[in-house]
Parts: structure tokens; sequence; C-alpha cells
């Protein structure tokens, strides 16, 4: 949803046993009591992936006929919608919500239930919590993985990356810079250009210490991840600036080989990948730790009446935990993400069965936690605004070793400020 993209609070019984409970459609079929509730269902995303909601939501009703679920597909704009929507007194009955942007919605939700064993990654089932309160339930994890050439490699010299083995952050740097040559528009990079936040975790750093009480962005890990960003794209570095790439399409230029790696590669560009030569081109994982894994989370609204309510956490449960619902969330054509039960994930490969969709889950499984901060939000847009306008991570001169530390002072203000 954002990158510019729950667990269920009422499966006591059934979800110990999905198979002795459900019925032929692998869903788990509603006791109604003769009763019909009405609820709403917000959400965002592409026609694709809007028609892979709407088929979920099929399965819910067809398991749930005395449930019905409006969908309302926000095509623009989601965010600021949806507020304006509970803002008004119209909020829908449940929401769609990314673990990113959770902080600045969680008290228009209530609280829900979330147990940890129904999902493979501690990681997805803690995204919905704030401030040790579960808010949402998970629905889809969305990671990062790193298409690769290996036509690049090969003529470079270098070893092809392993589909399970991450590079090391610096063994990533040697490779860029060996498949980096010629001048001019006939020069091809080794890498398309690197996102800050991303390379900042993979390198081992963070924004702040495990328990949020910190900012650390400003310490030596941050530093030597600003400063490869801006080498890399300094003249005579491996990844085009990311003026040069605007408005530019970075899978097109892999294809054409204008780079030979692709980090911060999405699940949402699985269809259009699974098209290429397989042989040629190849997902693998994102070097060091990994980038930042977003985990979109299903919340229910305070609005939502006590029958409305009792509905929803049918709902969410089955959207968050239910085969029939989570086995639809990748096919040939579109993908919205990872499944968060592990029941799902071959599922998931068979939409690509030529691809190494197990990177994703292997990214989904390992993936870095991120404490709860008050403000998250508004901490995290100052803080890149200042980095871009200052150094040459964006558009600015100033050294980041200079930078960095004025901004994670900044940073720990505006922390200390929410307590």
């Amino acid at each position: 949803m954002f990158r510019k993209a729950v667990t269920a609070a009422m499966v006591a019984g059934c979800l110990a046993s999905l198979a002795a409970c459900s019925n032929d459609t692998g869903a788990t079929p509603g006791n109604s009591g003769g009763k019909s509730t009405n609820i709403s269902f917000a959400y965002w995303g592409t026609n694709e992936e809007n028609a892979t909601i709407k088929s979920m939501v099929a399965a819910f009703e067809k398991a749930h006929p005395d449930i019905h679920v409006e969908p309302n597909w926000i095509q623009s704009d989601y965010e600021q919608k949806l507020q304006t929507s509970i803002a008004g007194g119209d909020a829908p009955t449940v929401a769609a919500i990314s673990n990113t942007s959770l902080p600045s919605f969680f008290s228009a939700f209530k609280p829900v239930t979330v147990d940890a064993g129904t999902y493979y990654s501690q990681a997805v089932a803690k995204a919905g919590n704030v401030d040790g309160t579960d808010y949402t339930v998970p629905f889809v994890a969305k990671s990062k993985v790193l298409a690769v050439d290996t036509a690049a490699f090969t003529k470079a010299g270098v070893p092809v990356p392993s589909g399970t083995k991450p590079l090391s952050t610096q063994e990533f740097v040697t490779a860029a810079q060996k498949m980096t040559s010629g001048s001019g528009s006939a020069r091809t990079y080794g890498s398309a250009p690197l996102w800050y936040d991303g390379w900042l975790l993979a390198d081992g750093g963070s924004y702040y210490n495990a328990d949020g009480t910190k900012c650390t962005m400003g310490d030596a890990a941050g530093i030597r991840a600003a400063k490869t960003v801006v080498d890399s794209q300094k003249p005579g570095g491996f990844a085009p600036t990311t003026i040069a790439v605007q408005g530019q399409d970075m899978f097109q230029w892999l294809t054409e080989g204008k780079v030979a790696m692709l980090p911060d590669f999405g699940p949402w560009n699985i269809a259009q990948f699974a098209a290429l030569d397989t042989s040629r081109f190849r997902l693998v994982p994102m070097p060091g730790r990994g980038e930042p894994m977003e985990v979109d989370g299903l919340g229910i609204t305070k609005s939502a009446s006590s029958a409305q309510t009792t509905a929803a956490q049918t709902f969410t449960a089955f959207m968050s935990s239910d085969p029939a619902a989570q086995n639809l969330l990748a096919s040939k054509t579109s993908a919205l993400g990872v499944p968060v039960v592990k029941n799902s994930l071959s599922a998931f490969k068979s939409a690509a069965p030529k691809v190494n969709l197990q990177a994703f889950v292997d990214a989904v499984t390992h993936a870095v936690g991120t404490p709860y901060v008050k403000n998250k939000v508004q901490i995290e847009s100052t803080f890149s605004t200042a980095l871009d306008s200052r150094t040459a991570v964006g558009t600015g001169h100033e050294d980041p070793a200079t930078v960095l530390p004025q901004l994670q002072t900044k940073c720990q203000q505006m922390l200390d400020a929410t307590k």
C-alpha cells in the first residue's frame, strides 16, 4: 500500500482443528441462529487486488450466509478518506490498515485478541500491537526480496546469490560495483537505488532501540548506511541517482539489463516477474538482515454495534486465519502479499511454481520486528524530510556524519515529548 503500501478474535475451537470444523470449501461454517448482520469493509488496492479481496469476501459469505459484507474499495488517498469517514461518524465496520500507519489510527479501533501461535512469524503476530494492546488482526504480510539478473553476474564473473542464504551487505556492495560499467546512456548499474530505511535495517541499524525509548538512527550503523546510499549514487557509483530514475520503472530497467539487482522487490510484482525467463531472472533474499516488512491488519472500528462487532470478529478471524481466504491471497494474475498462516503457504507458492517465492516466506519468518513508538509517523516523516533535503540521500549536499547525529537529537526530543 505505502512505500510509494488479525489473530483471529473468535476462533477458539474450530481454529484448533480446521479440517474437522470446515465444510467442503475449506471454510469454517457459520452459525447464524436465524439472524442476519450487515457489516462494511474498507480497503485499498489495484483493480486486480480489489478482485482478489472481493473473492475472499465471497468465500466468507458462502461460509457465513448470516453475515453480509459490503466492500468499500477506496482507490486513492485511502488513509485520508478513512480518517475523514471516522471523524465524520461514518466509519466502516472493519478497516484494513498497515502496521506502519496503525499508530495514527489505533484510537479508532476496538482492542482485539491475537493468538500468536496462529502465525508462523512473531513479527506478524505483533504487528497490530500498540503499547501492549492489539488493535488489528494480521491479514497479509508484504515482505521484500532481491530480484537479480543472473546474466549480469555471469558476465562480471560474480557468483550468483543463493536463493536461501542472503548476501552480506558488503558482498552486495562489492557485487554491485563489479557489475557496473559503461558511461552515459549506455551505463549499466549493479543495483537500482537503495532505500535508506531499508538499507539501515539490512546493515544492522534501526530507527529506535528495542523498547522504542531511544532514537538510534544517528549512531555508527545509521551513518554507515547513509554513506553507502550516498556513495552508491555518486559519479562512478553502482546505482543511478534517485533524480535520474524519477518516473522510471526499475522493474523495466532490470528486464532490459540496465540494472543487475533490484532491491525492495515486493510480492505485488510476482505475476509480472513470473512472466520473465526464470532461468535468467531470480528472486533471492535481501542482503544482511533484510528490509522492514509491512503487515496489513484488520481493525474493528469503535462505532460498530454489538451485533456488528460479533460479526466483524467472525469476519476478521476468517480473513486472517482460514485457508479458504488466505489461499486466495496470491494467484497467477495478482498477489496481495504473503499469507500469514502456515497452512496457506503451499497455495501461495503454487501461484508461480518456477519462481523462488520461498524467499518471500523466509523474509516473513525472519523479519525484524519494530517497537511501538508514539507519534511514529510524525517523527519518521520529519526525519526523512530533513535527511533527504540536507544530504545526498536525497537532494542535499551535507555530510551524513554531521547531519544524522543532529537529526537523532531532534528525534529524541520529539520522542521524549510524547511521554
